[in-house]
């Protein structure tokens, strides 16, 4: 099948767990399938010689962090934002998604969406934000800009596939039920925070994950919780609920979110209630921070504030979804299940005790539960005989347990370096007898802890990094792979700082060259994040 010999189309995506880059590589597949050549890739991969050459632009992103780019896609968010060549020739599509329970609500979209417009640049069809689920979205936009683009390849030959087909290969929207094999505490007894280590059972389940993947477990919420609602609200589990096909039971325990009060139930309460204070928190528009009325606070106890009714109430709530956690353990180790190091969230806010909606359901409820895969194509070990380095403290440690695990069982000779940390090495040292053992195996080349309250002045990661900034310089010139994984708001921040200075300084490079040195690290995927 030909079309016009000046059509070109690219496909690009920017994705943090993988839902972005499964609707691009889904989009692309649909344009396959009608005769139109296209591959979906990362934006970082995308050049901007490449964008000035092209006829169309397809693209989908998530949003990270504080309304960032992802990991993938922050090169190109750079050079785009660099560029002053004008893009009027080029037609483009944005795909946005992210989770209205965020202040920056699809920013990453917007800025992109923008930014092309502002480059002269036309809009196939307006920009769509998708809230959360994404697959019904993306089936209907990629739709409709594939019957444009097929318009304008020039050939009408093949019509547009009635729906989206999820290849089978990727597994990304078939939850399994199964059960928990190992349920138990790696902290100390007297330690200030709990965190499990989980086994699933996997046998039989058509799940074959990599080391480094994550996987999706569908909690159900706290039935305690739900019965309070349910009083709170007058109502019977029982009761049916206005164009919804299950009582309202079930939809409180299975399929809507009550642990984190949605923006539209937030407004209606405040339109309700007679309490000044509450009201007026709860029209903020910043997401609420510890010492904020809200910060904490669930959907029971918003409604403790109005009179409600049911169906309004209902019409506000967001669909529960499930939580991802990293896989903490080597498929070639244990085929038959996957591990998760995941710590247990309990608090108390006024006179009520709260809880996690997923760890929590792990810890005290969850022996059957359903799981799915979320693939991490990104988060990969390289070449066996290639150095990593690998930076987790906390339950970032997941990943490199599955890592080590590898590696050790390959009989794997690259070099490994494993920076972890956490609050007190006798109460928070997660997996310490194991991460020993390798160590003593010469699995792990090489083991720096940092235990920040074990001493007057506390000691983070990125200090254990500065520390060795020489050698950690060394690895990275000898072609080492650094992963980092764990809290995304304070310590990949710092992290990534660290290793900016490290290159600077070890490199004697100025701020601009450094910037360059750990933007190669990112395009070349030698330079990782699975941050949350």
């Amino acid at each position: 099948m030909t079309g016009r010999p000046d059509f070109s189309l690219i496909v690009g995506f920017g994705t943090d767990m993988g839902n972005a880059e499964d609707a691009a590589m889904t989009f692309a597949e649909d344009c396959q399938a009608v005769g139109i050549d296209a591959e979906a890739i990362e934006l970082n991969q995308v050049e901007m010689a490449d964008l000035r050459a092209a006829s169309h632009f397809a693209v989908v992103t998530s949003t990270f962090g504080d309304g960032e780019f992802p990991d993938n896609a922050t090169l190109f968010w750079e050079a785009i934002s660099a560029e002053t060549a004008p893009l009027d020739h080029l037609s483009f599509a944005v795909l946005a998604l992210g989770d209205t329970g965020y202040d920056l609500f699809c920013n990453a979209g917007k800025l992109l969406d923008e930014r092309l417009e502002a480059l002269g640049a036309t809009r196939m069809v307006e920009r769509v934000d998708v809230d959360g689920s994404y697959v019904q979205p993306a089936k209907a936009w990629t739709t409709d800009v594939l019957k444009l683009l097929q318009a304008a390849h020039g050939d009408q030959g093949a019509p547009a596939p009635d729906a989206v087909v999820e290849p089978a290969a990727r597994e990304r929207h078939l939850p399994v039920d199964t059960h928990l094999t190992v349920n138990r505490v790696l902290t100390a007894a007297d330690s200030d925070k709990e965190v499990r280590h989980y086994e699933i059972d996997l046998t039989g389940s058509g799940i074959a994950y990599t080391a480094g993947d994550s996987l999706a477990v569908h909690a159900k919420n706290d039935p305690e919780l739900v019965d309070a609602i349910l009083t709170a609200l007058g109502a019977r589990s029982d009761q049916a609920v206005a164009d919804r096909d299950e009582p309202l039971g079930t939809l409180l325990t299975e399929h809507l979110e009550i642990r984190a009060p949605s923006r539209a139930l937030q407004a209606l309460v405040a339109t309700r209630t007679r309490d000044a204070d509450a009201a007026a928190a709860l029209r903020a528009e910043a997401t609420p921070t510890p010492g904020d009325w809200l910060y904490g606070r669930d959907v029971l106890d918003l409604l403790r504030l109005a009179d409600l009714s049911v169906d309004e109430v209902v019409d506000t709530l967001r669909p529960l979804q499930f939580r991802d956690y990293s896989i903490a353990s080597s498929p070639v180790v244990h085929p038959g299940s996957a591990h998760l190091t995941v710590a247990t969230v309990r608090y108390t806010s006024g006179d009520r005790r709260h809880g996690g909606v997923a760890s929590t359901f792990l810890a005290d409820r969850g022996r059957s539960l359903r799981v799915h895969l979320r693939p991490n194509h990104a988060f990969r070990l390289p070449a066996a005989d290639v150095p990593i380095v690998m930076v987790g403290p906390g339950t970032g440690i997941a990943p490199f347990r599955g890592f080590l695990q590898e590696r050790q069982a390959t009989a794997a000779p690259g070099r490994s370096w494993l920076f972890f940390g956490d609050r007190h090495r006798a109460t928070h040292y997660l997996y310490g007898d194991e991460l020993e053992g390798f160590a003593d195996c010469g699995t792990l080349t090489r083991l720096d802890l940092a235990f920040s309250r074990d001493q007057a002045a506390k000691h983070y990661v990125q200090h254990r990094m500065r520390d060795n900034a020489a050698e950690l310089f060394a690895w990275l010139q000898d072609g080492a792979h650094i992963y980092v994984c764990g809290d995304a708001d304070r310590m990949a921040k710092d992290v990534d700082r660290a290793l900016h200075e490290i290159v600077a300084e070890c490199g004697g490079l100025d701020a601009d060259a450094a910037h360059a040195y750990v933007n190669d690290l990112i395009k070349t995927h030698r330079y990782v994040r699975d941050v949350y």
